[in-house]
């Protein structure tokens, strides 16, 4: 199994969208994939509620996937493209892990 793990910061605003309002935005947009990308075999994505003064990040997303070839599969479909170029427009940085379960 390939195991793929993305921290996100989103930015405070943009188009007058609140971070809230962009957090919520960006989980839906990444909650459509499964529904599109049938190489997807685990996904999950969830807002931080984290609120004791530690650096976090706003929205997770861990996927599983059967091998790194069907990982990259998924990264060709146009609604994923679509989906990350939302993303990186309302994004202030990223953190990925990629790695593989025995």
């Amino acid at each position: 199994m390939y195991k793929h793990v993305v921290f996100l910061k989103l930015k405070d605003d943009v188009n007058g969208m609140s971070k809230k309002e962009l957090t919520v935005e960006v989980k839906k947009r990444l909650d459509e994939l499964p529904f599109h990308i049938p190489e997807i075999i685990s996904y999950e994505t969830a807002i931080n509620i984290g609120d004791y003064g530690a650096s976090f990040f706003d929205v997770s997303v861990i996927s599983v996937f059967k091998s790194k070839d069907e990982f990259w599969k998924y990264t060709k479909y146009l609604i994923h493209d679509k989906v990350v170029d939302f993303i990186k427009s309302v994004q202030l940085d990223e953190y990925i892990v990629d790695y593989e379960l025995d």
